[in-house]
C-alpha cells in the first residue's frame, strides 16, 4: 500500500514539474517578446513554429486588436514572411515590405509594412520556430543591429525550450515502465 502511494505521489511531482517547465518556457518567451517589441519599435511580436505545411503563432504581444485576431492563428507557409525568410528569399529585416519583390504581394503586407524575424534554432541545429516583430508602418532604420538583437533572444528562448523538452524526456524515461 505505502509503494503505491509513494508510486502516485511521484507522478504528480512529475506532473506538476512539467506544468511548472512549461509555464517557465512561457514566461522566458512572453519577456523575450516584450523586449523585443520594445527595443525594435514595432506593433507586434510572435514565436512560430514552421513545418513543410503550415505555420503556427503559438505567443504574441501586441495590442489588443492583433492578439486577438493572430494569437493561435495557423497559416499556410507559403503566405508568410518567416518561411521566405529562413528560405532565404528575403533577409531577416525588411524595412518596408511594399517595397520587398518577395513579400510585396502576400495578403499580410496589407496590414504589416515592416518585418524583422529570425530562426530559433535548438542545440542540436534544427529549426523550432521564428522569432519575429512587424509594424503597420515602415521602419527605414531597422538593420542589422535589430537583426542581433532579435538572434539574441531567439538564442535565449532555443536554450529556454531545449531546456524544457530534456526535462521531459527525462522525466517521461522515469515514468515508462521497466
Amino acid at each position: 500500500m505505502e509503494g503505491a502511494g509513494t508510486v502516485r505521489a511521484l507522478s504528480d511531482y512529475d506532473a506538476l514539474l512539467v506544468k511548472l517547465e512549461a509555464a517557465q518556457e512561457t514566461e522566458v518567451v512572453e519577456l523575450a517578446l516584450a523586449a523585443a517589441r520594445e527595443r525594435l519599435g514595432m506593433d507586434a511580436s510572435y514565436i512560430t513554429t514552421i513545418d513543410s505545411r503550415i505555420q503556427t503563432i503559438h505567443a504574441l504581444v501586441g495590442d489588443p486588436d492583433t492578439v486577438s485576431r493572430y494569437q493561435g492563428t495557423v497559416f499556410p507557409v507559403e503566405q508568410t514572411y518567416c518561411m521566405r525568410m529562413l528560405g532565404g528569399e528575403i533577409p531577416s529585416a525588411v524595412p518596408d515590405t511594399r517595397a520587398e519583390p518577395a513579400i510585396s504581394e502576400l495578403p499580410v503586407t496589407a496590414e504589416f509594412h515592416a518585418y524583422v524575424g529570425v530562426p530559433v534554432k535548438l542545440s542540436n541545429g534544427s529549426v523550432h520556430g521564428t522569432l519575429c516583430c512587424v509594424s503597420r508602418e515602415t521602419r527605414p532604420g531597422i538593420g542589422p543591429d535589430e537583426v542581433r538583437f532579435m538572434q539574441v533572444l531567439a538564442d535565449i528562448v532555443g536554450a529556454r525550450v531545449d531546456r524544457v523538452h530534456g526535462d521531459i524526456a527525462r522525466l517521461t524515461a522515469r515514468l515508462r515502465p521497466s
